[in-house]
């Protein structure tokens, strides 16, 4: 649930405060009743409330200067103080901290999309160019800020930072119109000053070309849900001490249906794609989809992710999102990876032109499916984890969160490391002559000569 500064507190006034009104810290913020009482609606059922925290009100970036990338961004535009923000965050976190009879929000996503410009206008763009360094100080001083303040009410509350899918250093562009930096840059800068808090992170992993809905397994220097593996994976490899950021929230990402490159029925396929390699990703707790409804004025632009049409009827897609999980009902209707947890489908394929691959998302284009096993989606006792790496054209399975070195490509889930019932040995085999890796059950290694290792030991199909 969006929760903006502007409509919260959109004058600066100090306590006391009228009846509709919150009291913290000696400002006043306005109370919504019907976002008010949603919020605990959805705790009283049961379910997990997210926060998007952003909206700077005009008297809090008074002076400061700003570059909205179109009318009405700028609410986007950073505040003067991170004090400001913090105190607002700090309120939320108070007043919906399950303890107050207001239900409770559990998780905070701090500002929008932090690494674009037009989302976090620190003054710049729009053929101005854009200061890297006050940029990154900028996201750290406000996460740091809002992150004391929410951790202050509620100390088992997730603070996490927004990014979109520029993942690759190369989209560290603060001179380009709509300025970028990089997820790898922006998480290595927030790790760098933000001491001793357990930072989390909140992806949007959009296609590549947000009016196709077309991704994959190549989409690198993106990150989408094609490739989603490389996000986590990357955590674990650059940040082996920070558990916290070892778990990732997809807190919006949606499906276009329109246009020459899209339909309703290539939306709803693409889901079902989406839904493999998020269950298919280890490390992923939360999969948000954008919008559950399509706004009038967002079609006519060529845009329509919505599991809805904008009259209100659904669309292919939602009836895929709406039974894809229905655990709830007898006999239980699961589909697009629901069905075989709490296990997940690890696969081995062959290119001819690439070599080997091993993945629990879907294989690239022109990798022909060779052979499965199951993993566990969770550790359990006498597991251990299995990362996908990849070297050179192809990818390979490790036990290690360093993919031993090479480019990681993300976690597959949790081997058994001893023989259990039904379990077969899950060897990784070496050819010399070609330098392809493959995993094989078989012991002679299908004639690859080299067994590197026993990575454990895995289920059949």
């Amino acid at each position: 649930m969006d929760q903006v500064g502007t409509q919260w507190e959109p004058v600066r006034k100090a306590s006391p405060c009228a009846d509709q009104e919150q009291e913290f810290d000696g400002h006043c913020f306005l109370i919504d009743a019907e976002r008010d009482s949603g919020i605990k609606e959805w705790t009283d059922l049961g379910v997990n409330v997210i926060a998007i925290v952003y909206g700077t009100p005009s008297w809090a970036r008074a002076g400061r200067p700003c570059s909205p990338a179109a009318r009405g961004f700028e609410v986007f535009c950073v505040p003067n103080h991170p004090s400001d923000y913090a105190r607002f965050a700090g309120m939320l976190a108070q007043r919906y901290d399950g303890k107050h009879g207001h239900g409770r929000i559990a998780d905070f996503v701090i500002m929008n999309e932090v690494n674009s410009n037009d989302w976090f206008d620190i003054g710049c763009g729009q053929g101005k160019p854009c200061d890297a360094k006050s940029w990154l100080n900028a996201i750290s001083a406000n996460y740091n800020a809002t992150y004391d303040a929410i951790k202050n009410e509620q100390s088992s509350a997730k603070v996490m930072i927004s990014l979109t899918h520029h993942f690759g250093r190369v989209y560290d562009r603060p001179d380009s119109r709509s300025p970028t930096l990089s997820t790898m840059t922006v998480l290595e800068s927030l790790a760098a000053r933000a001491g001793e808090r357990r930072w989390q992170v909140a992806y949007h992993p959009y296609p590549p070309i947000g009016s196709r809905p077309q991704f994959s397994a190549d989409d690198y220097p993106k990150v989408t849900y094609g490739n989603i593996g490389i996000l986590l994976g990357w955590l674990r490899q650059r940040f082996p001490n920070t558990p916290s950021a070892w778990e990732v929230e997809l807190t919006e990402s949606g499906l276009n249906s329109l246009g020459p490159h899209s339909s309703e029925e290539v939306q709803a396929s693409q889901l079902r794609v989406s839904f493999r390699n998020v269950l298919g990703t280890p490390g992923i707790t939360t999969y948000i989809y954008h919008r559950g409804i399509d706004r009038q004025e967002m079609t006519k632009s060529g845009w329509a992710p919505g599991l809805h049409r904008a009259d209100g009827s659904p669309k292919p897609a939602w009836t895929l999102w709406e039974q894809a999980n229905r655990n709830d009902v007898t006999p239980a209707r699961l589909s697009c990876g629901f069905e075989v947890l709490p296990h997940i489908t690890l696969q081995r394929g062959f290119s001819k032109n690439r070599g080997h691959f091993a993945s629990t998302r879907r294989l690239p284009s022109g990798v022909t499916p060779e052979k499965t096993w199951k993993l566990l989606r969770n550790p359990s006792a006498k597991t251990r984890e299995l990362f996908e790496c990849k070297e050179k054209s192809y990818t390979f399975i490790s036990d290690s969160p360093d993919c031993e070195g090479r480019f990681p490509m993300g976690p597959v889930g949790y081997a058994y490391s001893t023989k259990v019932k039904g379990s077969s040995p899950l060897y990784r085999c070496y050819n010399p002559a070609t330098g392809d890796r493959l995993i094989t059950s078989r012991n002679d290694c299908e004639s690859y000569r080299v067994k590197e290792k026993l990575l454990g030991y895995a289920l059949a199909p």
